[in-house]
């Protein structure tokens, strides 16, 4: 059976600009990396990105940053952090974002446990506000892509079960966002949604694999949270205050 409806509680707003400024030098970035953000009209919110290397390496979805020359993070209160981008070899639809610093990176599942019926959990920013949605895998399949520089896609297909509550509009600004087992471990990266379907789309897991053995990581054994169905929503709101998952926006040129 898989329909199911498992929401989770709507997400606490973010800081905001007064609050912000003391966070500031509380957050992993190098302070000086920090910028104030221009007025609405000269800015938008395209995705989500997850930190892989605390160094400031994160994984970010190319159709996030496709045309942009401005590329930030939102780091709330009206701070962002700029990024660089490189491309990783034999990756079409992905890349590697640096940073000035980053939150700690999420451990990454072993692909040889991802089996069907396991659940995931996608924290991020759907619709450009915090928010997250869960699914449980049903298996692979093709992604068609119909633009000229895309190829097709091997990825897993999730059937939607549940998302943040009050939460309007599609999933698709969670693209790029990581995809997490119950141990917090990436199974994959977000791609989009098809809510006609009930299905939300991920990358394999080897393709973080091969994007994350790209940079800078190094081991690390502290422990992580057990998420469930009914806490996903909290686990989700202390992985973006801890910056390990951000926002992602292009500053109009």
């Amino acid at each position: 059976n898989w329909h199911e409806e498992s929401n989770s509680p709507i997400a606490p707003p973010p800081p905001g600009i007064g609050e912000m400024a003391l966070f500031a030098n509380l957050t992993p970035f190098f302070a000086g990396s920090i910028i104030n953000l221009p007025v609405d009209d000269q800015k938008t919110m395209t995705g989500t990105a997850f930190s892989v290397a605390k160094s400031g390496e994160w994984i970010v979805a190319t159709s996030s940053i496709r045309g942009c020359t401005h590329p930030f993070l939102n780091i709330g209160g009206n701070l962002a952090v700029p990024f660089k981008t490189r491309a990783i070899k034999g990756i079409d639809n992905y890349v590697i974002a640096a940073t000035e610093g980053a939150g700690r990176p999420l451990p990454l599942v072993d692909p040889a446990t991802v089996k069907p019926g396991m659940r995931g959990f996608m924290p991020g920013f759907p619709d450009g506000e915090v928010g997250e949605a869960t699914g449980r895998l049903i298996g692979q399949t093709v992604i068609e892509h119909t633009k000229r520089f895309q190829h097709n896609e091997t990825v897993l297909a999730w059937a939607k079960a549940g998302r943040t509550e009050g939460l309007h509009g599609d999933l698709d600004k969670l693209t790029g966002g990581p995809v997490i087992d119950d141990s917090s471990r990436v199974v994959g990266i977000t791609l989009n949604e098809k809510p006609r379907r009930g299905r939300i789309y991920s990358s394999m897991p080897q393709t973080v694999v091969t994007l994350a053995n790209a940079t800078d990581r190094k081991p690390d054994f502290e422990s992580e949270a057990t998420i469930t169905k009914r806490n996903y929503g909290i686990v989700s709101d202390t992985l973006r205050r801890e910056y390990r998952v951000a926002q992602v926006g292009c500053i109009a040129s």
